[in-house]
């Protein structure tokens, strides 16, 4: 019984408010893949009211009851019939609902990861995971919904970096190592196979290899397959578990590692991976069989022999008399289950292919037309889209020398390109090129990166600060501020520069004399030079004396000196000079020889005093 329940009604453990009676109700399900229902119901007003979008129905699958799926794309078709298609609720629901900012499983077991990626996009309590799967790794995951951290074509999905085929029940996501287990079932011709097509795939198949180890160390040894073809399809195959000791930095405790102490033994090793390759069937041919399934279940003689009869996703069953080629032994990775009929009306037996949810992934910036599957470039389909560049990526890690400078190369060495330069990473630091050495056998690094410093011609940024926040510049504003610290260097400036309503000169009381000024002149000349001199003389009764000199020229030549003496209401005015001096001042009082002259009268500087009756009326 197939129960409807209206958008709006979520009170799922109860009965549905119309019972649907379709003519089609194919569920399609595909291993790591989506699972679609394909309905198809006699048109009646109930109907339309009620099978409309986003709302769900609930019916009973052989292995998981009382399943509630979504429903999209419902559709009238010649007055008859309406069509729609739904999706299980977790898929559907979790691609809307749950979101990550930035969840980073370090170093986690798949089920632990599972829970951790789940909390982190927000589905704890209403969603749940299941996982058997120990396997340790680490991903990351930003902006992404659960469905793409699950299971999409990124290098950092679930699938990708631990493993694992997954089922879906409800709002509970089941990752296992294996989705299905080994049936005591034959699949044969004469009992319940009514039609079959087989399908071989030979792309990856080869007898001959050439084992690669970690680091790319390799002797180049060839391991044959026993049995030889007309032509020797020979393979290199990376075996990263087998390591040379030198080149292992910490990760021994990987109980997966094979580390040989010499070439020899690494070499003997990778000849005993690759003889085990082939005994295990890798690189033979790959058999896809799509079969029209007849499901026993039901038939007469079959009564209580649910074991013998039944099938699911993920199970692995004996396969007889398709081929004289065949493998026997199978894996259902699709399954087209009729709910109408409550039989299974076909199979797809072979090995897993590589189909994510894309309908469900949705929020991922994609690049699919550029990188392959495994994250490798697609160098077809780079030509045209980045203008002829020429990207190569070589790794100079020799096989008798470790190379601990330069690891990966980026270039384009067409000049006429727009993208012409080059890029190199390694362990030491990071160089970029936009120039050829003259002679063209190399880059001119003009910029680079190491983990102490940084040089380049140019550097375009906002805000420069240091550690500790003492110094920043703002290249944005041009504010500029010194916390504490030296200035060091001389300015020069075809302009005036503003400094703003006071200049601070702080004193350096290290000495009995500190002296702090402006000087016209450099340090060989300072003597010589014109300046403002501010100097403190500390007297033996620790008071001090304050002088303010205006000097121009030298010492003895011509000065203007305001001084305190350290003494309440002390201080002078003092001029020296090798020329004329003018007063203009309505009163000035000079000491001189122990005399003191006042008002206008000073004695020794005038040359003509004209006085009447012994009062002075003209100076000159």
């Amino acid at each position: 019984m197939i129960q409807l329940y209206k958008p709006g009604n979520t009170r799922y453990e109860c009965n549905g408010d119309i019972t649907l009676h379709p003519v089609k109700a194919d569920l399609q399900m595909t291993l790591n893949a989506e699972w679609v229902l394909d309905l198809e119901v006699p048109q009646t007003q109930e109907v339309l009211e009620n099978l409309v979008h986003d709302s769900v129905i609930k019916f009973d699958l052989p292995r998981f009851k009382d399943q509630l799926y979504v429903v999209t794309n419902p559709r009238r078709t010649n007055f008859e019939t309406v069509t729609a298609q739904a999706y299980p609720i977790a898929l559907w629901d979790a691609r809307n609902e749950l979101v990550c900012l930035d969840c980073r499983p370090m170093n986690q077991t798949g089920s632990a990861a599972l829970q951790y990626i789940l909390d982190g996009c927000g589905g704890h309590g209403k969603y749940s995971v299941q996982s058997d799967i120990t396997k340790v790794s680490t991903a990351y995951y930003v902006r992404k919904n659960f469905i793409e951290c699950l299971a999409s074509d990124d290098a950092q999905s679930f699938v990708n970096r631990w493993g694992g085929e997954i089922l879906f029940d409800n709002r509970t996501f089941i990752v296992n190592e294996q989705a299905g287990v080994t049936r005591d079932i034959t699949l044969s011709a004469s009992r319940n196979i009514a039609g079959f097509t087989v399908t071989e795939d030979d792309s990856e198949y080869c007898d001959v290899i050439i084992p690669v180890a970690f680091n790319g160390r390799t002797k180049g040894t060839r391991v044959l397959r026993d049995e030889r073809s007309r032509v020797n399809h020979v393979r290199f195959v990376d075996y990263q578990n087998i390591r040379l000791k030198e080149d292992m930095s910490g990760e021994t405790d990987d109980e997966s590692l094979v580390i040989c102490d010499t070439m020899e033994a690494l070499d003997n090793a990778l000849q005993v991976a690759a003889q085990e390759s082939f005994e295990a069937g890798e690189f033979l041919p790959k058999y896809t069989y799509d079969i029209d399934y007849i499901d026993l279940r039901h038939y007469g003689g079959y009564e209580g022999m649910e074991e013998l009869t039944y099938l699911w996703l993920g199970d692995r069953v004996m396969v007889e008399n398709l081929d004289s080629r065949i493998q026997t032994n199978q894996k259902v990775i699709k399954l087209t289950y009729n709910l109408v009929t409550d039989e299974i009306d076909n199979l797809v037996l072979g090995t897993n292919e590589r189909n994510f949810f894309t309908q469900m992934s949705s929020t991922a910036q994609k690049v699919d037309a550029v990188v392959s599957n495994e994250g490798t470039v697609i160098a077809q389909k780079v030509s045209g889209i980045l203008d002829a560049m020429d990207v190569q990526l070589k790794a100079q890690k020799s096989v008798a020398v470790k190379q601990d400078v330069r690891a990966v190369l980026h270039e384009d060495t067409d000049p006429k390109s727009p993208t012409f330069g080059a890029i190199c990473l390694g362990t030491k630091g990071l160089e970029i090129a936009g120039h050829r050495t003259p002679d063209g056998t190399d880059w001119e690094w003009g910029t680079a990166i190491t983990a102490k410093s940084i040089v380049a011609d140019y550097m375009i940024t906002g805000l420069l600060s240091g550690k500790g926040g003492n110094f920043w510049f703002n290249l944005d504003t041009g504010a500029f501020e010194l916390g504490s610290g030296l200035f060091k260097g001389d300015i020069d400036t075809s302009s005036d520069i503003n400094i703003g309503r006071s200049l601070y000169l702080d004193y350096d009381y290290t000495s009995q004399t500190a002296v702090s000024g402006i000087y016209l002149g450099n340090e060989q000349t300072r003597d010589q030079a014109s300046r403002i001199e501010l100097k403190t003389f500390f007297l033996e009764n620790k008071q001090n004396c304050k002088w303010l000199t205006l000097i121009a020229g030298g010492e003895n030549e011509c000065s203007l000196r305001v001084s305190h003496l350290g003494i309440p209401g002390s201080g002078y005015l003092r001029l020296k000079t090798d020329g004329r001096v003018n007063f203009d001042c309505s009163d000035i009082t000079v000491t001189k020889d122990g005399k003191t002259y006042t008002g206008v009268t000073y004695e020794g500087i005038v040359s003509k005093v004209k006085t009447v009756n012994g009062i002075v009326t003209g100076v000159s």
